[in-house]
């Protein structure tokens, strides 16, 4: 009997072990393809100016295109020597090499390589010196690569050889101002360095020089660093600096509950030999999401301190909204109270500024009935399985399995705010998983599912190519073969197309899109007129509103009168109704045509309303009152799918571009360099040409010059202003740079960066400024070589009456 018990019980516990053994084997099934998204190995490289760290640098996981990456600059004083700081965090560095080039990358300069790296002060650290030929205010890129127990790790920087930066004390002055800010007393030392002029709004998303010292330092919110940021250089020169600085700070709520925000600043300054004057400053502030923390309130949910600009979609049944802030996903089910973290690079314990920062966009697709997600993240990864790429991923949640699943990624060599630029135009997912962008001039069509993509149309100009406001259509016209000069218009769900033929006689343009209608013009054959100084305006007869079916929604025309200055808004077109005088157009009145079938929206609004501790702050509004105030919160899992790239070619940029930096970043490019001086002057930045030569910088302006007239080149002594006679004369030695219609205060930034400008005075005359001074301008007259001084307001007003017709041109860079 005994022994009949002890089989049975050793058959028994072998039945419980099978058993239990193949639920955990089943489980891991069931759960192995979901986890958490990887922690960050990738290092940073700083560089360190007399002590003081700036321009952390983040690693990228293959080689960038040099200029495509421009996140910071770093000036070489006459001694060329470099001291960088790299924090290594988990990563084991086993080496550092570095290479130089032409800031375009076409060129190496000097490359090496350094084996052996100092421990100092938590860094390993690393002295360069310099030794290639650097031409003075050119920039050069500089690619650091690490070599660690992760594979190779690539940083960025532009170096720029410049005189009397007084860069340690700029970095040092931004650090301190920050940390100053944080404390009441020491805050007052401040009010001088401000222009505070604004009564207080206690906005801490929108923060400036002239906002009120109690704002600036942070009001009733009483906030602490808690992650310290690391000046950024992004232009500098003998006169001035511009630096943008990020870092964290906590505050505690009414419930003694800590809440966390990201912080942006950006200052711009000028050195002097008392102090460092602040010509600008702003600050932006943007609280990260908790629902931890008291969110939900009967008027709806409370997002806290942040911009107004929500991106936010709601769907049609009303019972789950999708919102972004600060780089993370959320989706919020008002009827239950529900949040899901869909997305975030944001670790919830021991974070750092690497998975912190916000270096990304977040674009909401679609969200569905049962809640399931679709969306796209575009820019820095910073941390999973794509850490250190820059690109653009598809991903899909499951709102059952609460996971997030990765649909394509694609790479890019360019860096974030290059991409964004590029992907602004069109990035669009039909109903069949095709993904459409428009990049280079080429319109792709990706397979999300089968991973590969196919160009439909290329050699699209982009000044000629518009989209609807869903991004469900989009229309071009045509540049080449048979059907050059028609209007394609695209349905992206069906893949249908059609074209829009002009009649004889004329000329179709694209004026954008109404809703998912395009709006186009005619122009007759003899109705683009062209000024003396070379400046084209066409007179459109003829608009027409049509639905992709090909009906017309809308045609106006107006006998006599032709349209000009036409803009397209979703619900409102707006435009000059002109007259031909002589080879130009004279407005008369202006008229509109109203959108009054725009469908509604299913949409949470957007509120702004204040508190007394955070001042301004952002609220979701729904259609009904949230029906519980108790929240339910999960974390996403990353489904784990294999790889799923798509590698696009890198295309050359074909045409001359100039790139305008301000305010901390990229802000726009331009094909026409006036326009890109005139934006730069606005936003007080600079101007680089793809070279990366500076163009044009605001505020580095010598107070007199006077140029050799023996060192400018004979075509520009000779006074013409036709650009073709011009670029003819000087070869492959310097490019022409027509700046016409900006002002003589613009243009005298030319002549103190060494270069002439041709003016034009009269219909058949023009000088070459060669030089000025607090009161005149000096002129060289083409006919006779002299040099005269000329007042200064006559010769604005000299110039201004001929159109401010001015040229001028950059040395080439000889490779």
């Amino acid at each position: 009997m005994k022994k009949i018990l002890g089989r049975f019980l050793i058959l028994l516990i072998v039945f419980v072990l099978g058993v239990a053994g193949t639920a955990f084997l089943m489980n891991n099934e069931t759960t192995d393809d979901r986890s958490d998204m990887n922690n960050p190995t990738l290092p940073e490289v700083m560089v360190d100016f007399d002590g003081t760290i700036s321009n952390r640098m983040y690693g990228y996981r293959q080689q960038m295109e040099a200029d495509f990456v421009r996140d910071s600059v770093t000036p070489l004083d006459t001694t060329r020597k470099l001291s960088l700081a790299i924090n290594p965090y988990d990563s084991k560095v086993k080496s550092l090499s570095y290479e130089i080039r032409t800031s375009d990358g076409t060129k190496v300069l000097e490359n090496r390589k350094i084996k052996k790296l100092k421990n100092s002060d938590n860094y390993l650290r690393a002295d360069i010196e310099i030794s290639s030929g650097m031409l003075m205010n050119q920039e050069y890129s500089l690619q650091i690569t690490l070599d660690t127990d992760n594979g190779d790790a690539y940083y960025y920087t532009r170096l720029v050889s410049r005189s009397s930066t007084n860069t340690a004390q700029y970095v040092q002055f931004v650090s301190d101002f920050a940390q100053m800010c944080m404390d009441k007393n020491s805050a007052d030392n401040l009010a001088d360095y401000l222009e505070s002029a604004e009564n207080s709004t206690r906005n801490f998303a929108d923060i400036s020089i002239k906002s009120p010292l109690s704002d600036i330092s942070w009001g009733n919110l009483n906030p602490q660093i808690s992650k310290k940021g690391i000046p950024v250089i992004k232009d500098i020169n003998e006169t001035t600096a511009s630096i943008s600085l990020e870092y964290e700070i906590s505050a505690k709520d009414d419930s003694g509950q800590t809440e966390y925000y990201n912080v942006t600043e950006f200052y711009r300054m000028r050195y002097t030999e008392s102090r460092i004057r602040l010509l600008d400053f702003e600050r932006s502030a943007t609280q990260v999401f908790d629902p931890n923390l008291s969110v939900i309130s009967d008027s709806g949910l409370l997002l806290g301190v942040r911009d107004k600009n929500v991106e936010t979609v709601t769907n049609e049944a009303e019972t789950v909204t999708a919102f972004c802030q600060d780089g993370d996903l959320w989706s919020y089910a008002p009827d239950t109270g529900k949040f899901v973290n869909i997305f975030t690079f944001r670790k919830s314990d021991n974070s750092d500024v690497r998975d912190s920062r916000v270096v990304h966009d977040i674009k909401l697709l679609s969200v569905e009935d049962d809640g399931d997600v679709n969306f796209m993240v575009l820019g820095y990864m910073n941390r999973g399985i794509h850490e250190g790429y820059c690109g653009v991923g598809i991903y899909h949640y499951s709102n059952d399995q609460n996971v997030v699943e990765e649909k394509v990624f694609i790479p890019s060599t360019r860096s974030y705010e290059f991409l964004k630029s590029d992907l602004g135009t069109l990035s669009y997912v039909s109903s069949n998983n095709q993904l459409f962008l428009l990049l280079s001039g080429k319109l792709y069509q990706i397979n999300i599912d089968e991973s590969n993509y196919e160009i439909l149309e290329e050699g699209i100009k982009e000044s000629e190519f518009a989209v609807s406001e869903t991004n469900a259509h989009a229309a071009w016209r045509i540049q080449e073969g048979e059907q050059a000069g028609q209007i394609r218009e695209i349905d992206f769900d069906s893949l249908a197309t059609r074209d829009i033929a002009p009649d004889n006689g004329q000329q179709l343009r694209i004026l954008g899109f109404m809703n998912e209608d395009i709006v186009y013009g005619a122009v007759q054959d003899g109705d683009s007129l062209t000024d003396e100084n070379g400046h084209t305006t066409e007179g459109i007869t003829t608009l027409r509103i049509e639905g992709f079916d090909g009906t017309v929604k809308k045609e106006y025309h107006q006998d006599g009168l032709y349209l000009t200055n036409v803009t397209v808004g979703s619900s409102l077109i707006e435009f000059n109704l002109s007259e031909k005088t002589g080879n130009s157009y004279t407005a008369k009145k202006n008229d509109n045509i109203m959108n009054n079938s725009s469908e509604a929206v299913v949409q949470a609004s957007v509120e702004q309303t204040s508190s007394d501790r955070k001042g301004v702050i952002v609220r979701l509004v729904f259609s009904e009152a949230p029906g519980s105030d108790k929240p339910l919160i999960l974390q996403s899992k990353m489904k784990n799918v294999g790889e799923r790239t798509v590698k696009l070619p890198s295309d050359a940029v074909s045409q001359e571009t100039y790139y305008v930096y301000a305010h901390g970043g990229l802000d726009s490019t331009w094909t026409d360099p006036a326009q890109a001086v005139l934006r730069a002057d606005a936003g007080t930045g600079v101007v680089l040409n793809r070279e990366q030569q500076y163009v044009w910088e605001r505020g580095n302006m010598k107070t007199q010059l006077t140029l050799n007239t023996e060192d400018i080149p004979e075509i520009i002594r000779s006074g013409s202003w036709d650009k073709a006679t011009l670029q003819e004369g000087l070869g492959d030695k310097g490019t022409v740079i027509d700046l016409t219609g900006c002002s003589l205060e613009n243009i005298l930034y030319e002549i103190s960066a060494q270069r002439a400008v041709i003016a034009k005075t009269g219909a058949d005359s023009s000088v070459v400024i060669v030089g000025y001074d607090e009161y005149n301008t000096y002129l060289l007259d083409p006919s006779t070589q002299e040099v005269k001084p000329y007042g200064m307001n006559d010769s604005t007003a000299l110039f201004q009456k001929a159109g401010n017709v001015f040229i001028t041109y950059l040395d080439n860079n000889q490779k």
